[in-house]
């Protein structure tokens, strides 16, 4: 049975109200390559993106108003 999807928990305070995102053909393959590499969902991985990203976001913010 190789064709089963992983099962996984979401982690502690996750919801699971999906978001819609649009990316391109090309950012979809990039993303679902990633994810693979990683061996992680692909929702998995586009959370961690968006995570990391917000944590940049607010790292700049930060620098931008003490300068």
């Amino acid at each position: 049975m190789n064709n089963l999807s992983k099962v996984g928990r979401l982690a502690k305070g996750v919801t699971s109200r999906p978001l819609g995102v649009r990316l391109t053909p090309d950012e979809v393959a990039e993303v679902e390559a990633y994810a693979e590499k990683l061996d992680r969902s692909r929702a998995w991985f586009l959370r961690f993106l968006i995570l990391r990203g917000l944590a940049d976001f607010k790292r700049e913010l930060a620098s931008n108003l003490t300068h």
